[in-house]
């Protein structure tokens, strides 16, 4: 991932510097991160990738785009935000070039969701267990429980927050129309 960063970054002739400063995180983060030494959450690589006008999936790195298979505890979980007490995500599907991000989220009772976030395209949120409230600003909280789910556009500022006393487990699928990628 961090050398598709630094590449995207160096194509959009930005420096460390800028990118971070677009992005909200430390250049030496930045630094981390193109290096390898780092590992973003997912909200830093949705704004990594914002300020740098590209997908997500356009930071990760490439699959075979033919058939995905992801076995039970396969693919490591990373924070959905940079803190301690951040819920954790693991990705299931999303590479170059793919339309679709697929993530399974996981939230404990002592962790959080993080504040609010958009980005392009569309998100749907399918709860598998314990209950949560989605929060789409300007709008009403809608509480979800076991088996239900909300569809809404993602460039709409957008905030999850766990409801209750017990875990929450979501499927999250976002889709965007990919950006043509660029060679050489």
């Amino acid at each position: 991932m961090g050398a598709a960063i630094r590449a995207r970054r160096q194509s959009a002739g930005l420096s460390a510097t800028a990118l971070a400063e677009r992005a909200g995180v430390s250049q030496p983060y930045i630094s981390q991160l193109e290096s390898g030494k780092a590992s973003p959450s997912i909200n830093t690589l949705y704004r990594v990738a914002n300020a740098l006008g590209v997908t997500p999936q356009d930071l990760l790195p490439d699959g075979d785009d033919t058939t995905v298979v992801i076995r039970a505890g396969q693919g490591a979980a990373r924070p959905i935000e940079d803190r301690p007490d951040a819920a954790l995500a693991r990705f299931l599907v999303g590479s170059p070039d793919s339309i679709l991000q697929i993530q399974e989220v996981t939230v404990d009772p002592d962790q959080d969701l993080g504040g609010y976030f958009d980005h392009d395209g569309e998100e749907f949120v399918h709860v598998l267990d314990g209950a949560i409230s989605v929060r789409l600003q300007g709008r009403s909280p809608i509480d979800l429980g076991h088996g239900d789910a909300v569809w809404y556009q993602a460039t709409t500022p957008h905030q999850w927050v766990r409801t209750g006393d017990s875990p929450a487990r979501l499927l999250v699928v976002s889709a965007a129309v990919p950006r043509p990628r660029t060679h050489g």
